[in-house]
């Protein structure tokens, strides 16, 4: 390699930080990725986990355009669900039906202040047993059907659904919808 020109136009000696300068991108695409990769809350914590924490929600939301939208709630309500916020914290949600027969499914978690729930979205899997509850930002996917509402402290959003594949959503070693949380 040769030295870096100075100011004047003259080589100088060359530095160790000379080096890194064109990698400069690709490390922060590495430090991006091990970011989301660390972030993941599950047990493992591997890159595998981080993707499936960032893909499984989109895969959810493309569920709406493919037409795996529920129309109604299964009849019979779990006691409890797992509810994930996307790329945040998972918490016990207490399932009830509500007066018009959806589901209002509770949660005592807290967002943070910059977090804006939406909508959430019931998951079934392909035999309608429900996985749990993917909590969005934003507003709710339109024309889709409410089935009940979502509760996560003080705030209250709609309940959407779609059924679902769970191994397109979810790394079994790292799991979308803990068991430790039904």
């Amino acid at each position: 390699m040769l030295p870096a020109a100075g100011r004047s136009g003259q080589a100088r000696p060359w530095r160790t930080r000379d080096k890194f300068q064109p990698m400069r991108p690709a490390l922060l695409l590495l430090l991006g990725a091990t970011a989301a990769t660390g972030a993941c809350s599950r047990p493992n914590g591997s890159a595998s986990c981080g993707i499936a924490s960032l893909t499984g929600p989109l895969v959810v939301k493309e569920s709406f355009a493919r037409g795996n939208v529920l129309t109604n709630v299964p009849d019979f309500a779990p006691g409890h669900l797992p509810v994930r916020l996307v790329a945040g914290p998972a918490w016990r949600g207490t399932v009830a039906k509500d007066s018009t027969g959806g589901w209002r499914i509770t949660t005592e978690g807290t967002v943070s202040r910059t977090a804006h729930v939406g909508y959430g979205v019931l998951v079934l899997d392909t035999q309608d047993a429900p996985l749990g509850v993917l909590a969005f930002d934003g507003r709710a996917v339109p024309g889709a059907i409410r089935l009940g509402s979502l509760v996560i402290a003080d705030t209250v959003v709609p309940l959407l659904g779609v059924r679902i594949a769970a191994p397109s959503i979810q790394d079994p070693r790292c799991p979308v919808f803990p068991d430790s949380l039904r």
